[in-house]
């Protein structure tokens, strides 16, 4: 049975070139996670809710952080028809890159006493190590946008693999040898996330070798895709205040229950992060060279398989999630399950959206988002803010509220697709009347 559902696997790859990469990619996502499912148990027995959720406060952080600081230039590498220019584009995003993790490590230098206000003296000692986070992480982030538009998904998917690895083990090294303490997580994932940045920029021989002598200047090119720290990055810096302002409005009543939620989390999203972080990628690098005409079918097409892969699986764990989880991870972990059941409408919504986002940016409707992005971090934000319930029952709201608002994104994307389309038909028009 499971030779003959590889061998069909393999058949169809080899006729579809978007499956492919989609496979591959999926591979090495799902191995990173089978790695993190395994030493999460070991993880949580050694350090704790109280120590994960002050983890969970440092990387809520450094998420906002990461996300903005390339600018969203790193983007912008896929849209580059020359090697040269996309090089240069690929500049800026590493300088913007440097500027913000320096920035950001001055600022949460400067916040400490804040920080500790509302997480701890631990996580407030160790916020200003986040600029060393930002460049491994933003760093490998742009590495993966240039491999991505060389389509050696080969490349990221063992990248994937090799930091996973890395910062389960660095963390697990650390707790084996005693370091039980937030100082120990870190350390350990940066070992991770250093070796994935440095393993992508070795690699990248082309990258250092192209010459830009006749590209475009560092100046045209910034002006030329304004749009991206603009609109686009506004778009992406309220999703992660929206994610990761969620996480810290939680730490700041309970790091304790932070510690839950995050797991909760991770277990979740586990499934998501399996199909999205590969077909994200594979759609957005099929999207960037769309012509008008054939964005809605492929928009519908990606929503409908979506809901064929996702529905299933998410069923399943919402019937399982409140036993199976506190076993998993232990007796402390007690609300987990429960924390994740409240999560799973969200999370199938998530599936269903992520692959489609980047059809924003091809479709030039970023402001359509920014738009969007602003009513869909006001409503969880307010809600956790002015919430008369506790904890738990917040939460269940929260995974239905989320759902609801990205069930208007996915409308947002089908009507944005067929006013790329309709370009086609003003085409074909104008070339008859001529």
């Amino acid at each position: 049975m499971f030779k003959r559902l590889v061998t069909y696997i393999r058949s169809v790859s080899k006729s579809s070139p978007f499956l492919r990469h989609v496979v591959t990619l999926m591979t090495g996502t799902a191995l990173g996670q089978i790695v993190v499912l395994l030493v999460m148990p070991i993880l949580t027995r050694l350090f704790g809710r109280e120590l994960l959720g002050e983890l969970g406060a440092y990387n809520s952080v450094v998420a906002v952080v990461v996300t903005i600081a390339a600018s969203r230039f790193d983007m912008a590498i896929m849209l580059e028809r020359d090697d040269a220019n996309a090089k240069v584009v690929a500049r800026i995003a590493f300088r913007s890159i440097a500027v913000f993790a320096l920035v950001a490590t001055i600022t949460a230098f400067l916040a400490r006493p804040l920080i500790a206000g509302h997480f701890g003296t631990s996580v407030a000692q160790w916020m200003p190590y986040i600029g060393i986070t930002t460049v491994f992480l933003a760093g490998a982030t742009t590495l993966q946008y240039w491999y991505n538009r060389k389509t050696d998904y080969r490349t990221i998917a063992s990248n994937r693999v090799q930091q996973q690895i890395g910062q389960a083990g660095g963390q697990l090294g650390c707790g084996m040898l005693g370091w039980i303490a937030l100082p120990g997580l870190i350390i350990g994932q940066t070992i991770g996330q250093a070796f994935a940045f440095f393993n992508l920029g070795i690699r990248a021989r082309d990258l250092r070798t192209i010459d830009t002598t006749d590209a475009l200047s560092t100046k045209k090119m910034m002006r030329k895709h304004w749009k991206m720290p603009l609109l686009n990055g506004p778009n992406v810096l309220l999703d992660s205040l929206r994610l990761n302002g969620i996480n810290l409005l939680i730490g700041a009543a309970s790091v304790g229950a932070l510690g839950e939620f995050v797991i909760a989390s991770q277990a979740v999203r586990a499934p998501v992060l399996l199909i999205n972080s590969a077909v994200s990628q594979v759609f957005f690098q099929k999207l960037s060279i769309i012509e008008p005409g054939n964005m809605y079918r492929e928009v519908r097409r990606s929503i409908t398989r979506a809901l064929i892969v996702g529905i299933p699986p998410f069923m399943l764990l919402y019937i399982i999630a409140p036993r199976l989880l506190p076993w998993f991870f232990g007796a402390h972990f007690s609300q987990t399950g429960y924390y994740a059941q409240a999560l799973i409408p969200w999370m199938m919504m998530v599936l269903v959206t992520s692959p489609i986002s980047t059809m924003f940016v091809t479709t030039g409707t970023q402001h359509w988002m920014l738009i969007y992005s602003a009513f869909y971090t006001a409503v969880p934000i307010a809600w956790l803010l002015w919430t008369p319930y506790e904890l738990l029952t917040t939460i269940y709201v929260l995974g239905l509220l989320m759902a609801g608002c990205l069930v208007v994104m996915t409308v947002m994307s089908l009507f944005a697709a067929k006013r790329f389309d309709r370009r086609a038909d003003a085409s074909r028009e104008a070339a008859v009347d001529g």
